[in-house]
């Protein structure tokens, strides 16, 4: 229902950091646009193997929101397109609450 995507890359001295980080997203964009499945970009770009570790571990693990949101997208999406899951409460189980109902206005006369 959703993919998500686990990378690291890391700065050198060359530009090829851009010009590959350039492609990954291009293609990420790709994938989800060929195939309408929702995909997390789940790339550490990070200029050193210290910003890695304190970007991947502990309170600040990255990897643990990317998962999350993979989960929420695919629910979101699945919703959108009526494809029926397990429960029909699932947005409401990861805190989104029901919609608000509204009540129709009665046509006036004038200009409000």
């Amino acid at each position: 229902d959703a993919i998500v995507t686990a990378g690291v890359l890391i700065k050198g001295e060359t530009l090829h950091f851009e010009y590959i980080s350039d492609a990954v997203s291009s293609g990420l964009m790709s994938v989800q646009l060929q195939t309408q499945t929702p995909v997390v970009y789940g790339v550490l770009n990070c200029l050193n193997e210290d910003q890695v570790k304190a970007r991947s571990t502990g309170n600040n693990n990255h990897g643990e929101d990317w998962g999350k949101t993979a989960v929420e997208m695919a629910i979101l999406r699945n919703e959108a397109l009526n494809i029926k899951g397990g429960k029909q409460s699932t947005l409401m189980d990861l805190g989104f609450g029901k919609p608000v109902e509204t009540k129709e206005k009665k046509a006036t006369p004038g200009f409000f």
